[in-house]
């Protein structure tokens, strides 16, 4: 469903390693409209648990937007593979995730894709993430969103680009902290993908830090957002902060209170 404006929320990452559900029912107290649920367990991708958290979040009036797997660092040795086997023992662990994001109601999964030391020509590695994306979307209403993450061939905006080009319908997810990680600018990817970025993973960082809650470092987000939107960007923003990146939750909720009032000025 596409969306008319820019909305916020906060990722359950945000609490780990509290127990997922908790850190659900902690963004559902605190009213958080938009919610990405970060799972931890196979066991949290029964259908009993994942209704659970739907019953929370709609309960709260939240919305869960997308959703991650605890499984992104096996992605290149199941979906990039030179054994052929390992993709559809790959998507059979998926289909999991994409089954838990369509009882949500989550339109996107967080992809973090494959290694930069894979073996697998890039070409075959794009069609590979082609056809996991078209089965999703086909299948659960589901779609592959791919992310900026240092340890992965997304770190580059240029890959990214040219995985665009093969397959234009990609949507990708802008993580600030990731960008910042690989020792680039984020407004690389902006300028890159342009409105090809449908979700983002926002934090703030400072000389010291590379993620903090937002409000809490010295970036230029609001920069970083103007131009985003100005490429016609109309996803959701959801904080994504690591247990360390602060020392009392309050802050994640301060935080957000800070994303919200500079999305409410643009």
């Amino acid at each position: 469903m596409q969306q008319d404006r820019v909305q916020v929320g906060v990722s359950s990452a945000c609490f780990f390693p509290l127990e997922t559900i908790h850190a659900v029912e902690k963004l559902a107290e605190w009213r958080i409209p938009n919610i990405e649920i970060f799972f931890n367990s196979f066991r949290e991708l029964k259908e009993e648990y994942v209704r659970k958290l739907a019953q929370i979040c709609e309960q709260a009036g939240s919305r869960v937007v997308s959703v991650h797997p605890f499984t992104s660092e096996s992605e290149p040795l199941y979906f990039f593979s030179e054994y052929p086997g390992r993709f559809e023992d790959g998507l059979e662990i998926y289909r999991n995730y994409f089954r838990a994001a369509q009882i949500l109601g989550a339109q996107l999964l967080v992809f973090h894709g494959d290694s930069p030391y894979s073996k697998m020509p890039i070409e075959k590695g794009f069609e590979q993430i082609k056809r996991m994306d078209q089965i999703a979307q086909a299948e659960y209403g589901v779609s592959i969103a791919y992310e900026n993450v240092v340890r992965c061939r997304g770190k580059d905006p240029q890959y990214c680009v040219k995985l665009r080009e093969y397959y234009p319908q990609m949507k990708f997810v802008l993580d600030v902290k990731q960008a910042v990680r690989a020792g680039r600018d984020p407004m690389e990817y902006v300028r890159a993908l342009g409105n090809s970025i449908v979700h983002v993973h926002i934090s703030d960082s400072d000389a010291e830090k590379d993620c903090l809650p937002v409000g809490s470092g010295t970036m230029d987000l609001q920069n970083l957002m103007e131009c985003l939107m100005k490429e016609g960007f109309c996803g959701n923003v959801l904080q994504e902060v690591y247990r360390e990146s602060y020392e009392k939750e309050e802050e994640v909720l301060l935080g957000y209170r800070n994303l919200e009032q500079l999305i409410s000025t643009l």
